[in-house]
């Protein structure tokens, strides 16, 4: 079984050593409807529109990123102002069945984080302003990355008693996905 500290280690060397973890470093790009290339898309999209409604949440993440921590599943869903996509591990990988999500809210920006309970504290990911906010009770943590005024990507670690160091864990997943987000305006 991976212990949590080990999985924090894992996740810090994994974004310590690799920075951008696949090779590439890049932005989210616009998907093109059926018929359309990405070169017949408008190329003057004013840079105040992020189309965060273009990014796919569960394309900021790979396995491959994962792979030094276990096996995981995701699985995409809506709901609650979000897309979202849910990384469970295998309970096979013997990482007790860890789980976090990333979500993009395309009309909620980072002001508008609720207080889960120990307060929202500022941050920065990758020199991107951020905010997060952790649930004492159950150790749950929110870690909410600005795309702009009134949008965002939400990588939330649960707590528990298999992880009790989930903004730490936030944190680091959030250094990993930050390079592929478009830039801020």
């Amino acid at each position: 079984m991976v212990s949590p500290a080990t999985l924090a280690a894992t996740f810090l060397i994994l974004i310590t050593i690799s920075g951008c973890s696949n090779g590439e470093c890049g932005y989210a790009e616009p998907h093109a409807s059926a018929g359309t290339s990405l070169s017949e898309l408008p190329a003057t999209v004013p840079s105040s529109v992020l189309e965060s409604a273009s990014i796919d949440p569960c394309e900021l993440i790979s396995v491959v990123d994962l792979a030094d921590v276990g096996e995981f599943d995701s699985e995409y869903k809506e709901g609650g102002g979000a897309r979202s996509c849910f990384w469970q591990a295998d309970f096979e990988s013997g990482s007790g069945g860890f789980t976090f999500t990333v979500g993009v809210r395309d009309s909620q920006g980072i002001d508008t984080v609720n207080d889960i309970g120990n307060g929202v504290k500022q941050r920065e990911v990758n020199q991107r302003a951020a905010v997060s906010t952790q649930d004492p009770a159950s150790g749950d943590c929110v870690m909410a990355l600005r795309l702009d005024d009134s949008s965002r990507v939400d990588v939330t670690v649960l707590g528990g008693s298999e992880v009790n160091n989930s903004c730490e864990i936030a944190e680091i997943i959030s250094g990993i996905l930050e390079p592929r987000l478009p830039e801020v305006p």
